[in-house]
């Protein structure tokens, strides 16, 4: 059981649509002031600063001051033009439509007849803060405790990746499977808490956890059989002209924003086809990542699951592994069937869950 502060839960209608299904827009598209994973609020007004212009859900939740956040909506930088005319999927869809009516935790999707669900992106960095503000407020006397729960430093892939308001929204990395296990805990307490509140929910209960190896193969291969769980690897692309300055942050660029706008507006003359998969991929070099990507990027799986492959290799129950490679693997480690090992914290690393729903005995 975890010492901290007690903030309000989410309770009502609101949270009845979170766990619904119905809060389907990525929290960064929908920001609210609850989140999209735990139904817990973004924070009280004291711990909440002033959403900057341009970048909503950008939240100040730990009441410390924060760099100037993204210049650029993280959703608008790339948008993929999926079509039949490139390729074609010729597999059927596991219908798992007696399961939308069931009850299922924040941010999940259902893949499985059993009923559990699977996060539909990756833990990001605003999420881990509101784990961290949650366990220890700023005016908590277990301060001591509280640099234990931060990512490691030296495994972060730029400095300020983690404080930083541009990476909200990007997976939190540099953490360990012991710290990932604790916010699967915390999450599934905070959840609970909100569903006691609700007479909707009475006697039901969740609880979130690191999916296994097996869980996690099943929903990114969609019971496809294909080793990418889809044949439609490449898509055409378009990349905003105003993100130039969002891209020159993001790939770490010395090249002028103006400079930067003119190579974009070239790129995108070309009528270019990329792969949706975030890995080392040859880009132009604005393109290029110095750090994992906005995790709502690209189209989602056929569950509606994003970035189950590339961006963070994601941990799983058996200690050690990952799955999905990352943006620095080859497109060989982001094979469904492939294995990545890790030994702790790493800047190519982070992980999802999946929720077990519990029912009422009757």
């Amino acid at each position: 059981m975890f010492n901290r502060k007690q903030h309000r839960r989410l309770a009502g209608p609101a949270l009845l649509a979170l766990l619904s299904g119905c809060a389907t827009l990525p929290s960064s598209l929908s920001p609210g002031h609850y989140s999209a994973t735990t139904g817990v609020p973004l924070g009280p007004a004291a711990y909440v600063a002033e959403e900057p212009a341009g970048a909503p859900g950008i939240l100040n939740i730990e009441s410390q001051p924060l760099p100037n956040p993204a210049p650029f909506p993280d959703y608008s930088v790339l948008k993929y033009r999926p079509g039949s005319k490139l390729c074609r999927d010729t597999f059927q869809v596991p219908n798992l439509g007696h399961l939308s009516r069931m009850l299922q935790g924040p941010g999940m999707v259902h893949f499985s007849h059993s009923g559990l669900g699977m996060d539909e992106a990756e833990i990001t960095n605003l999420d881990w803060r509101l784990f961290v503000a949650d366990v220890f407020p700023a005016d908590s006397s277990s301060n001591d405790i509280r640099p234990a729960l931060l990512p490691a430093p030296a495994a972060l892939p730029v400095p300020d990746y983690y404080s930083s308001p541009f990476y909200a929204y990007y997976p939190v990395v540099g953490i360990s499977y012991e710290q990932a296990q604790q916010y699967c805990q915390w999450r599934t307490q905070a959840v609970n808490e909100s569903l006691k509140q609700d007479s909707h929910f009475a006697g039901e209960s969740v609880e979130y956890r690191l999916p296994t190896e097996a869980e996690w193969e099943e929903a990114a291969e969609v019971r496809s059989g294909l080793p990418y769980g889809t044949t439609c690897l490449e898509l055409p692309v378009r990349v905003a002209p105003k993100a130039a300055a969002y891209l020159q942050k993001r790939s770490g660029s010395t090249q002028p924003v103006a400079q930067i706008a003119a190579d974009i507006a070239a790129y995108n003359r070309r009528h270019p086809v990329r792969a949706w998969i975030n890995y080392a991929q040859a880009e132009p070099y604005f393109l290029q990542l110095a750090t994992p990507g906005y995790v709502y990027q690209g189209p989602p799986n056929d569950f509606g699951i994003y970035q189950m492959l590339g961006n963070v290799a994601e941990m799983v129950q058996e200690r050690g592994l990952t799955k999905g490679g990352s943006y620095r693997d080859d497109l060989a480690a982001c094979r469904i069937q492939a294995r990545g090992h890790v030994a702790g914290p790493a800047p190519t690393v982070g992980f999802r869950a999946v929720c077990v729903v519990h029912q009422p005995v009757k």
